[in-house]
């Protein structure tokens, strides 16, 4: 027997096929389903707090700091 082809996650989720991220949404709406509230939105919160440090990490390490000297 096949195996079922898994439907793709919307595209807001910005979750490459296979990766890490779309196997944590999609375990987080399991937990959802199964009723697991409180669970699902750690496991979530987790998650976008890893995307938002990534986010900040990036933006403050590509800027250089230059100091002006002065005439």
């Amino acid at each position: 027997m096949p195996k079922k082809a898994r439907k793709p996650l919307p595209k807001r989720y910005k979750a490459a096929p296979g990766s890490a991220r779309e196997k944590m949404i999609r375990k987080a709406g399991k937990l959802y389903r199964e009723g697991k509230v409180k669970q699902a939105a750690e496991l979530r919160e987790r998650m976008e707090k890893k995307v938002r440090d990534a986010k900040k990490k990036k933006t403050t390490t590509s800027k250089k700091s230059v100091k002006r000297k002065k005439k």
